[in-house]
């Protein structure tokens, strides 16, 4: 009956404050059962299991709850034709934006090592992601092809411009998940990004086009506050 009782409030919580609910539960009483309260600790697994099955990416707000933070990023890199076949190893960190706090800063740094290529070199991009809106929109940072386009967010200290929508369904099979695309002049990079449980998600991509031809997947792990 204990259980019962977590799972109903959960429910109701989950329906109204999704995105809160996930970081309370997940800071203090899920990630360890040892550091529960007594009162909760028979029920730290279930509430592991129950939370992960309700909360649903149907809001901006529970987008950003759920990426907010610094994880642990690994990139592999295939490419046929047009790039080159290696990985990456780094880290992401999602930030808010000072002037707007439902907008997230995505700063991704790492250390790429190619085939063929003598010694491993740092990479660095940004992205904004743009949680005020639904669906979650993402947008390119300071891209000098776009600078004569207006900037969709002009109160950040950055130039911003479209690039891709995370399109969550709203409903609860597909809300972990969103596909996405993005023609770069001839080439179309085809992504995906899924949920993968409550401190990991994956994002790939496809890209085709005349001279390229390959795949990306970065796979993430959330870091410890």
């Amino acid at each position: 009956q204990g259980n019962e009782m977590v799972d109903v409030c959960l429910v109701e919580a989950c329906r109204s404050h999704g995105g809160q609910i996930f970081q309370l539960f997940r800071s203090h009483f899920v990630s360890s059962a040892g550091s529960c309260p007594a009162v909760l600790r028979p029920f730290a697994s279930s509430l592991r299991g129950t939370l992960m099955a309700l909360i649903r990416l149907a809001s901006g707000d529970a987008v950003k709850s759920f990426l907010i933070g610094r994880w642990k990023l690994a990139k592999t890199l295939d490419y046929r034709m047009g790039g080159g076949k290696g990985s990456m190893s780094g880290s992401a960190l999602f930030t808010e934006m000072p002037q707007q706090k439902d907008v997230l800063m995505y700063e991704e740094r790492g250390l790429v090592e190619l085939q063929g290529v003598g010694k491993p070199f740092e990479a660095y991009r940004r992205y904004i992601f743009n949680t005020s809106v639904w669906p979650v929109e993402v947008y390119f940072v300071d891209d000098p092809t776009k600078k004569h386009l207006p900037s969709l967010l002009p109160e950040l200290d950055c130039h911003t411009s479209f690039f891709i929508p995370l399109s969550f369904a709203d409903t609860e099979d597909d809300s972990k998940s969103c596909s996405s695309s993005h023609l770069c002049v001839d080439d179309l990079y085809s992504g995906a990004l899924t949920i993968m449980g409550e401190d990991g998600f994956d994002w790939k991509w496809s890209v085709q086009g005349p001279q390229k031809d390959g795949d990306i997947v970065g796979t993430y792990v959330r870091e410890a506050p």
